[in-house]
């Protein structure tokens, strides 16, 4: 149980750094190209998705460690 809630710590603090340097270097590539409305928040929707995916698959690694450090050495 403690490998999961380390796990799920670590994929927190990565999610929410990961977060914010995707969103915001496409909402600043966005304005740039001056794109807005639907098609902006389309394209934040979808990389938001990939942030997602991508913390989904670090929480399995992380855990899959955790699990792998916290048995037993015989």
């Amino acid at each position: 149980m403690f490998a999961l809630i380390k796990a799920l710590a670590a994929t927190i603090l990565i999610a929410e750094v990961a977060g914010a340097f995707a969103l915001g270097l496409v909402t600043v590539v966005l304005f740039g190209l001056h794109i807005h409305g639907l098609i902006f928040w389309g394209i934040e929707a979808i990389t938001t998705c990939f942030v997602l995916y991508g913390c989904a698959f670090f929480f399995s690694r992380a855990l899959a460690y955790e699990r792998s450090v916290s048995l037993p050495k015989d």
